[in-house]
């Protein structure tokens, strides 16, 4: 059961909380699959890549707001989430059927009024809303017996969703919300089997299964587009979730336990033991992990984010068996649960299922002591210094301090106007951090005196109170002052002249791309999003806010001329909860933690008595019966394919033809309900690349709109970009035969997407990017970014070890691994660290093989395919900028 660090991951865009910030236990998930780029049967490559922080200032992503992608995915009448039936016989381009006003799912809900009951009384609308801009209604309810709050999102969409959350709010380090989260999936009252998450994968069409455990809260969701499976899935979740075992022996093994080398010989060593613990030593022993504890530590002094979550692995053995079944009684109890449904199933019917199998069982507590309480503000800014695990693998041994400065922001639950200035907060981040355009890019990392953002750099607010940081890693001792300085001059800059307005245009255009953008995960994305503020008595709308925030924002900016430098000067300049911490490397960090875990243990085992002695002899060797023991699982629903699954075949409706002009090539067209966006790929074959370029291919994708162009440089490339369009890139494909019948193949795939209006524009770019690149004469720039890529990629060899060994295993055995594993695994790291050593010589041998592979790529006798996805009403227009685009390439490499 592996997990992630309890920390938000650093530095999405505009917000470094991830969709569910906090402990992710992946060994449980059953995640869909991402959707194929190219036409089948091409597969994905899933490379072993180092950080995506390298590829950018900060990594291009939609705007997050609520720490989910609340302006990603707007889904329109007859959406489907895996799979959209055949188009109507016509020939694409033709108009489209006016859409009906609501589907019945969106209806049935948008028909509830506030006071009507529901589940034979059991439930109270308590509020409706229809949200135009997604075509989701939006009800709040109440549990009348328990208190508990229920909000259903109807959709016309069958991927539907659930998920129940609990406010955790830990009060010290033992990890105590991370270790129920474990535990309560060992076995519930009515399916008392090992592990019925995992038996479930087995019997379930899931879309998604996981449990999480984020900085204050926890949660159980699962998505499906089955209905006889949603049903199962959801009574096992209950029961899990209200009703769990939590035995001894689950604890044991979950948590932490003391046992002798040999279980049954109490003369052999003592060792500490439990999944939770191991797995928090791995999640905690990474440079990047301890810093971001240490500055999130520091910013909340006295409140619950305080405390890691997911447990310290010195803090986790004072955890006892009596506290953990403690918390659950008073923390996974309705009265302090939130439930969230998505998707076009009715909602009387899981109200029902959920009342009759456990709402019932309870009346309501009072659960007000489990409310976080306001971070006391600092009167004066903070500075301190903490020792980090000095990183394996770096570049320069003489830079490799990490500072950041942090800020305490907005209380999004008692603040007047807090949601106007948490949303210009996002905006603000993605202007300071994304891209080369931004400030802190030309302020810190084209300084020259980092290899990179500081761990929990970006905006946080997934949080009750948000924050803002930012800082850089790889800095010499002696420059941290003048980084400090950097940062200072910044906020100072904008607190004078504020942003251009041009450039708040374009993350607005991105909003407004955004908002219309489908996507398969929207529910999911809503489900982990209201959480953040809802579970304190928030919004729980706010991922459906943006929009109308958007508006707000733009209404503001309108009002008032000096919106950004009053905000600027209240949040930042003016701000006295603020943290400067200076993380300096400890080679000896780790080993030092060992040492004094040995000493501890050592202590402990000098202090047992017989009688204690016999009592871990005899845990273990229960716990060893209890693992080994057969549980019949049987007891568990199962999904009978023959009775629950559709015998139709659902269709995409693709349109196979060969584009127009010149240029023949092969083309798919999908026309579609995409919400005015149209998606773009073209493939280019790589498979007779000369070998030796081969392990700059992986550089070539990521580095194809970082250099500019003969017309743009960098910056105003990046800026027309954000403005003009939803993302341009380029991604290293490989298609295998299934039969083994012929070689794999590569391609490099240069798409992009944007709303239908800009299409032209976003062709002509792709154009100019393919023909006039500026592969050579950017050596500045080229320097910059490998830099960076080395310094996350020698940190990601302590992170992702188990990932690195695995692509080595597996590049023995096909084709397409042993390319991943010599582009992206521990040779790339190997060259990336060269590289950088050689400077000039370095930089001149990059520039050198990406110019070659672009001459040998980017023509149009090596296009191998395209595909366009619109409504049918852009697809001539689609067809025509895919013909001048083609039009525009080379015919041939130079040479031939």
């Amino acid at each position: 059961r592996s997990t992630r660090p309890t920390q938000p991951s650093p530095a999405t865009l505009s917000s470094r909380d991830s969709p569910a910030p906090g402990m992710m236990s992946a060994a449980r998930a059953a995640l869909t699959t991402s959707a194929s780029r190219v036409c089948p049967p091409s597969r994905t490559r899933n490379l072993v890549r180092a950080h995506d922080s390298a590829k950018r200032g900060m990594p291009r992503r939609p705007l997050l707001l609520g720490g989910v992608a609340g302006v990603t995915a707007r889904l329109g009448s007859g959406f489907a989430a895996n799979a959209v039936e055949a188009a109507p016989e016509k020939s694409a381009g033709k108009e489209d059927a006016p859409a009906p006003a609501l589907s019945p799912a969106v209806a049935a809900v948008a028909s509830l009024v506030p006071g009507q009951k529901l589940a034979g009384g059991a439930f109270e609308v308590v509020s409706v809303e229809e949200v135009s801009e997604y075509s989701v209604a939006c009800a709040e309810l109440v549990h009348l017996k328990t208190g508990a709050r229920w909000m259903h999102c109807g959709a016309d969409d069958p991927n539907n969703v659930f998920n129940v959350a609990f406010r955790t709010t830990p009060t010290d380090d033992t990890g105590v919300a991370h270790i129920l989260e474990h535990t309560a999936l060992c076995g519930s009252e009515k399916y008392p089997v090992r592990d019925p998450f995992f038996n479930m994968l087995r019997r379930s069409l899931s879309t998604f299964m996981n449990a999480m455990t984020a900085a204050d809260y926890t949660c159980y969701p699962f998505a499906t587009m089955n209905t006889t499976d949603y049903f199962n899935l959801l009574g096992v979740y209950l029961d899990a979730a209200f009703f769990p075992k939590l035995s001894r022996e689950d604890f044991l093994q979950e948590g932490h336990r003391f046992e002798f080398e040999t279980q049954n010989d109490k003369t052999t060593p003592l060792a500490l033991k439990g999944v939770v613990f191991n797995e928090m030593k791995g999640a905690m022993g990474s440079q990047s992990a301890r810093f971001s504890r240490a500055l999130s530590a520091a910013l909340f002094p006295t409140s619950t984010y305080h405390h890691n979550s997911g447990g310290d692995p010195v803090s986790i053995p004072d955890l006892t068996h009596e506290d953990l079944k403690k918390f659950h009684a008073s923390h996974y109890h309705p009265s302090n649960a939130r439930f969230f449904t998505y998707g076009d199933l009715p909602l009387e019917p899981t109200l029902e299922k959920a009342q009759s199998l456990a709402l019932s069982r309870f009346t309501k507590i009072d659960v007000s002591s489990l409310e976080v309480a306001d971070e006391t503000r600092l009167t004066q800014p903070v500075s301190l210094t903490v020792p980090v695990p000095a990183d394996a693998v770096v570049a320069d041994a003489n830079k490799q301090t990490t500072v950041a400065r942090a800020y305490l922001q907005v209380n999004q639950i008692k603040e007047k106007d807090a949601d106007l200035e948490n949303f210009a907060l996002v905006v603000a981040s993605d202007l300071l951090l994304s891209g080369p355009q931004a400030y802190f890019h030309e302020s810190l990392l084209e300084s020259g005196l980092g290899s990179g953002f500081a761990p929990g750099t970006g905006y946080a607010s997934s949080r009750r109170e948000t924050s803002f940081a930012v800082g850089l890693k790889g800095v010499a001792k002696e420059d941290v002052p003048e980084v400090e300085k950097r940062i200072d001059e910044t906020f100072r800059l904008i607190a004078k002249e504020g942003f251009p307005r041009e450039r708040v245009e374009a993350v607005m255009h991105q909003v407004e791309l955004g908002a219309a953008r489908v996507t398969t995960n929207f529910g999911l994305g809503v489900a982990f999003g209201a959480m953040g503020t809802w579970v304190h008595g928030g919004d729980g709308l706010r991922p459906l806010r943006t929009p109308q925030m958007a508006k707000r924002l733009n209404d503001a900016l309108d009002a008032d001329a000096f919106f950004w430098q009053k905000l600027f000067e209240r949040r930042f300049v003016d701000n006295p909860h603020a943290v400067t911490l200076v993380g300096v490397p400890d080679a000896e960090y780790d080993s030092k933690l060992e040492e004094a875990e040995k000493k501890k243990v050592s202590l402990i085992a000098k202090s047992l008595d017989e009688k204690e002695k016999d009592r871990i002899v005899n845990e273990a060797v229960a716990l060893r019966l209890s693992q080994d023991s057969q549980t019949d699982a049987s007891l568990l629903p199962t999904l009978v394919v023959a009775d629950a699954v559709p015998r139709e075949i659902k269709r995409w409706g693709s349109v196979l033809e060969t584009t127009s002009g010149l240029v023949k090539k092969p083309l798919q067209i999908d026309a579609q309900p995409t919400n005015g966006i149209t998606y773009v790929n073209v493939l280019f074959d790589l498979t007779n690349l000369p070998d030796r370029l081969t392990p700059y291919v992986d550089l070539f994708a990521d580095y194809v709109t970082e250099l500019g162009t003969a017309s743009r440089d960098y910056k105003a490339l990046a800026q027309y970009e954000k403005l003009k369009t939803g993302g341009v890139g380029a991604g290293v494909d490989s298609k295998i035969s299934l039969d083994g019948s012929s070689n794999t193949e590569v391609f490099v795939s240069l798409s992009g997407h944007a709303l239908d209006r800009n299409v032209p524009e976003t062709l002509a770019l792709m154009a100019e990017i393919a023909t006039s690149a500026k592969w050579r004469g950017s050596s500045e720039r080229v320097a910059l970014l490998l830099s960076r890529r080395a310094a996350s990629a020698g940190a990601s060899v302590a992170q992702q070890g188990m990932q690195y060994a695995k692509a080595l295993a597996a590049s023995s055995i096909a084709a397409e691994s042993q390319l991943d594993y010599r582009t992206s695994g521990l040779p790339h790291v190997a060259l990336l660290q060269r590289l950088v050593k050689d400077k000039e010589l370095g930089v001149k041998e990059v520039e050198d093989a990406l110019a070659e592979i672009a001459e040998f790529a980017f023509t149009s006798e090596h296009v191998a395919r395209c595909r366009v996805a619109c409504v049918p009403t852009a697809v001539e227009t689609a067809r025509e900028s895919l013909t001048a685009f083609l039009e525009a390439l080379p015919a041939m490499r130079m040479g031939e």
